[in-house]
This record gives structure tokens, C-alpha cells and sequence, in this order.
């Protein structure tokens, strides 16, 4: 996911050359037109009283100000900051604080979001991204800000996608690991700093399984479960033991076997197969986890003996979900995204208050999120922009319900 830079600069960052000011108060309602296709608008409120709507999701995706939902049936909703078109709904606004859908009527099989863009995999496996793109993020061939979706260019079917902050990778069929976007400090295979307006390949040498990006450096694990990362190696969040960058994956030291990965700003956390956290990279705010203001240049375990489902990082902290479905997170809690009721840093695995059970979670730059079984969304932190998408923008270090979608009556 995108960085701000220099750690501790926690100010929300917003898009090159836009100026955004929030109003908070002001609500919209999404309008369904004729049997709720593909046309909608905001509105200052309904001139009827609205059908409200409860939507159940079966995935998110968390961004820097944004947050996305896959429904059952494919369909796409967004809600958070939309001043460069990243909800997809085909208007640009400064927000929504409620769901709305994403236009064009695509089914998607998963949702990724970056900094201020979006991208989803189609049941066909093609890829779609909307949003910004000043840095080819879309991958489209263009530097046009997209508000709708469209088609990466190059024909690849995907498997997964990453979103990063001004950059994008995906795998294909064959394990290929193709991105497209910004090339600053090694995001793209080349030393080139040249963007990269389509897809191009990483390091046909090596298959990969799964993916995880982060402000500008990016790993990925093979069938087999070893990690490799490349990028801005500054912070040592490449974990090969120097703080060096490559443009090239190199592998992560070690003979731990990963079975997912996931990068914040300048750190980098895997799973193993047994359920064992490891991270690595900077620790300013706590977000390797380990007890110790200490960063790493290799992988250390997370302290507190859990044993995770599964993990999600952005920013500068960390998630992770164990059996039962309880979250822990650890990391800087500035704007709350640890979720347990306090705005305190946390340099060990603390629960987020609720009580919940969850089955998966996503971290976005200041916000985290989590989903039930029961497909009910719920998002904590920072919400100027809408993003915790619970109808208000009042930041909540506690999770709060994704809101109704409101329908105007005929």
C-alpha cells in the first residue's frame, strides 16, 4: 500500500495536484434507477423517504481513503473518497460515506485497492482498475484518471492483483508477476524511472502463488513457500539482511516456508504454513510486532505465541486473524486502526474490541476492516473521507457497521 515518505509523518496524503475539502455532515444517497442497473448519482438527500438496503459481502479491499466490497453475485460497491473517480460509480465527488456500486455491470471474482485507485479480476480473469492514474497505475495505456472501470491492456489472464500506491502487480496464469505504474526507487522490474503505462513483466525466472505490495517495494511467495521481495530495501523490509534495493526479486533469508505474505509501508510480514507471524523491515511504531523497538533486516517472529489464519499490513501496522475468528493488530494507532478503543501504539498483537469473529480482515493506510461470516462489514480508524462507510465521518478506534445502501422509492 502507499507511504507517506518519512515515518511519522502521519498527515493523510492526498492525490498530486488535487485539493479536497471535506464536509463533514453531508450525506449521499444512492439513487437506483428503473430495477438498479448500472446508473447512479449522488444527491443531497431524497426527496422520499428511502428503502434502505442491507448488502452482504463476501470480500474487501482497503485503500488510503476508499474501501471496496464484493458481493455474492460479483457486483462491486466502494465507499470512502472519490475525488479522482476511485468508487467507479462514474461521477467524481469528494466522497461517499455510504456503499454505491461500481459502474459497467462487470462480475468480479476479487477486489484489490491502492492509494487512490482500484482494480478487480473479472470471472473471466481479465482486470479492470478505475481511479487514478498519473502513474499508469491503471493500465490502460493512458494517464487519463479513470471513473469507471476499464481493461488492463495486454490480454493476460490474472489470478490475483496487488494495488499499491502509484503502481499495480498481478500474477498470471503461469505464475508471472506483471506491474504497471510508477518505477520510482525500483517499484518496476528496471532501474528505469520511466513509468510504465501497461503491464510488464517482473522476473520471468521465477513462478509465484500470491503477492503482497506495499508504498514501494513488493513480495511474493512461490508454490513452494519462499519468499522473495524487491523494491526499496532502505528499511531492510526486503529481509535479505542489508538495507540495499533491488529491481530484481531476491529471496528472503531464511528457511522459513511462507504460505501467505503482505507489506505495509516499509515493513514486510509472512505466514507460515503452521500459523507463525514473521515480520521484518522498520519498527518505529511497533509494527513487527515483537515487543522491541527494534527493526530488522530479516524475518522475526511476532510475539505472543498466536497462531494466525491469515495477515494484512499497510502503513506502518499490522493485522491478523486466528481460529475462532478474533483480530489481533500491532503498529502505530494514530487515527485508531488498531481497532481496540484506544489511539495508543502497540508493539505486540493486541484484540480488536468487539468481540467479533471474523473471517478475513484488510488493512488500509489508517483504517482496517473486517468481515463476518454472516457477510456484515465493519471498519475502524480514520473515516474525514467516509471510508469506515457507517453513514457519518467520525473516526472510530472501534468497529462500526458498514451502512445500508438507501434505494429512493418510485
Amino acid at each position: 500500500m502507499p507511504g507517506l515518505g518519512q515515518p511519522g509523518n502521519r498527515a493523510p496524503r492526498r492525490p498530486v495536484g488535487l485539493r479536497l475539502a471535506a464536509r463533514p455532515g453531508l450525506s449521499f444517497v444512492v439513487v437506483c434507477v428503473a430495477a438498479c442497473g448500472e446508473s447512479i448519482a449522488p444527491t443531497q438527500g431524497p426527496e422520499q423517504p428511502p428503502v434502505l438496503t442491507a448488502l452482504a459481502f463476501t470480500a474487501l479491499a482497503a485503500g488510503d481513503d476508499h474501501t471496496c466490497g464484493l458481493t455474492v453475485d460479483g457486483a462491486a460497491y466502494c465507499w470512502g473518497g472519490n475525488e479522482v473517480g476511485q468508487l467507479g460509480d462514474g461521477v467524481v465527488s469528494d466522497y461517499r460515506n455510504l456503499p454505491v456500486m461500481v459502474a459497467g455491470g462487470i462480475s468480479f471474482a476479487s477486489l484489490t485497492a491502492g492509494a487512490f485507485h482500484t482494480c478487480g479480476i473479472a470471472v473471466d480473469g481479465s482486470a479492470y482498475c478505475w481511479g487514478f492514474n498519473v502513474t499508469g497505475q491503471i493500465g490502460d495505456g493512458t494517464r487519463a484518471h479513470r471513473n469507471v472501470p476499464v481493461g488492463v491492456t495486454g490480454g493476460h489472464t490474472y489470478t490475483a492483483l496487488a494495488a499499491g500506491g502509484g503502481y499495480t502487480c498481478g500474477i498470471t496464469l503461469d505464475g508471472t508477476v506483471y506491474c504497471w505504474g510508477a518505477r520510482g526507487n525500483s517499484e518496476l522490474p528496471d532501474d528505469s524511472t520511466t513509468n510504465s503505462l501497461v503491464p510488464v513483466a517482473v522476473d520471468e525466472d521465477h513462478a509465484f502463488a500470491s503477492i503482497g505490495v506495499g508504498a514501494d517495494h513488493r513480495c511474493g511467495i512461490t508454490a513452494m513457500g519462499t519468499a522473495y521481495c524487491w523494491g526499496a530495501g532502505n528499511n531492510g523490509q526486503l529481509g535479505h539482511g542489508e538495507t540495499k534495493s533491488s529491481s530484481v526479486p531476491i529471496s528472503v533469508i531464511g528457511q522459513l516456508r511462507f504460505g501467505a505474505i503482505v507489506a505495509g509501508d516499509t515493513h514486510s510480514c509472512g505466514l507460515t504454513l503452521s500459523g507463525a507471524a514473521y515480520c521484518w523491515g522498520l519498527n518505529v511504531a511497533g509494527q513487527l510486532g515483537t515487543g522491541t523497538p527494534d527493526s530488522s533486516h530479516e524475518p522475526v517472529l511476532v510475539a505472543g505465541g498466536l497462531t494466525f489464519l491469515a495477515l494484512d499490513a499497510d502503513g506502518d501496522y499490522t493485522c491478523g486473524l486466528v481460529a475462532g475468528g478474533k483480530a489481533y493488530c500491532w503498529g502505530i494507532n494514530d487515527m485508531g486502526q488498531l481497532g481496540d478503543g484506544s489511539t495508543v501504539n502497540h508493539d505486540v498483537p493486541g484484540p480488536v474490541t468487539g468481540g467479533f469473529e471474523f473471517v478475513s480482515l484488510r488493512a488500509g493506510r489508517f483504517h482496517g476492516c473486517g468481515l463476518t461470516a454472516r457477510g456484515a462489514a465493519y471498519c475502524w480508524g480514520f473515516n474525514q473521507f467516509g471510508q469506515l462507510g457507517d453513514g457519518s465521518n467520525v473516526d472510530s478506534s472501534v468497529p462500526v457497521l458498514v451502512g445500508t445502501v438507501a434505494f429512493v422509492r418510485n
